[in-house]
């Protein structure tokens, strides 16, 4: 049975290993081994940022990446390939549980007061750095510093980071994770080596689920709809399995491909995703309406319908930011999901 080593995080799901203490690593393939061989011909950028959405093994792949370094200090004998962890060894556990020397993972942190995690992180988390890279490397070897994600930087820490990322001490990597690179500061992104990373593939993500245990439907059908659904996330997939997320996307299918609004069946998803305790349902449906506008987007594209591209692109931005402003003001949620409901339905339906 799954026992969790490391600390709770501000997206830790129940029964899901976090990425420090996660051995499995699903795709990426041409990603570690580029990543092997430049650490082992002492070509290594002292910075890199691993771009790409959520959910597809971004963190988790920074973590082995930094166990490979630990593992091999010596790194023209370094092995031309990522081995896998091994979950029971000293090195791995004193990461997962963020006791290991030579690393420094910093993500939202928790206030003991407020009894939750902030919504950035702030610029005492990135003075951490600083007081970390003054102490002596173990064995003197590399220190790595993992930002996770990078996105959730308030400014005041992004310009602090940045001061780092200048003057980096020999020796010292930072990878830095980011769902968006459009939300990182210029500044920052160039003085980094950009690893693009890719969703999984559907055979990639399906193997991962079994490997951790993820709940599947039973059925062939919704097991496929599931990965389908996911867009090669791990981290949705298991979303839509733990939180009735996929019942909540095909009942979104069925509203929206009416041509006539049910109100009905409208308020009955509101009040399945806007409910007291409902912050993963309403997360997953704002998500689920940008994607069907996007997708909708991209396949008038593809067709040539320009025009039709455009409008549906203008409508995502307009949607993206009423769920900004249902966030940030505290609005009322179930409000808000009727207005947008019927929205989405005005734009695919026009």
């Amino acid at each position: 049975m799954f026992e969790r080593m490391a600390p709770e995080q501000h997206d830790t799901l129940p029964d899901i290993p976090e990425p420090g203490e996660n051995p499995f690593l699903a795709g990426h393939k041409e990603a570690r081994e580029a990543l092997a061989a430049a650490y082992r011909s002492g070509k290594l950028h002292h910075a890199l940022l691993f771009a790409g959405p959520p959910g597809i093994g971004k963190a988790t792949l920074a973590f082995h990446f930094a166990q490979h370094i630990f593992a091999n200090p010596d790194q023209k004998r370094a092995p031309g390939e990522l081995a896998l962890p091994d979950p029971v060894s000293q090195g791995f556990r004193q990461a997962a549980q963020g006791a290991h020397a030579g690393l420094l993972h910093l993500t939202r942190p928790y206030v003991e007061r407020d009894k939750k995690f902030k919504t950035v992180i702030t610029v005492d988390e990135i003075r951490r750095v600083s007081r970390f890279l003054s102490l002596t490397p173990p064995d003197g070897g590399y220190r790595v510093v993992l930002v996770d994600p990078a996105d959730d930087m308030n400014i005041s820490a992004a310009n602090a980071l940045l001061k780092n990322l200048e003057e980096p001490p020999a020796r010292t990597l930072f990878i830095l994770i980011a769902h968006s690179l459009g939300r990182l500061l210029p500044t920052i992104r160039s003085r980094c080596q950009v690893v693009k990373l890719q969703p999984l593939q559907s055979p990639e993500l399906e193997d991962l689920l079994g490997r951790l245990g993820a709940d599947m439907p039973d059925e062939a059908g919704q097991r496929q709809l599931l990965i389908e659904r996911s867009r090669g996330s791990a981290r949705s997939a298991v979303l839509l399995t733990q939180f009735g997320g996929l019942e909540l996307t095909q009942v979104l299918d069925r509203l929206m491909g009416g041509r006539s609004f049910d109100i009905a069946e409208a308020h009955q998803l509101a009040e399945a995703a806007a409910g007291r305790d409902r912050q993963v349902q309403f997360d997953i449906l704002n998500r689920a309406c940008l994607d069907l506008l996007s997708d909708t987007a991209a396949d008038a594209a593809s067709a040539g319908d320009i025009r039709i591209a455009e409008r549906l692109a203008a409508e995502w931005d307009g949607l993206a930011r009423a769920i900004g402003e249902a966030e940030t003001y505290n609005l009322d949620r179930k409000q808000h999901v009727l207005g947008m409901l019927a929205r989405l339905h005005r734009a695919l339906n026009a």
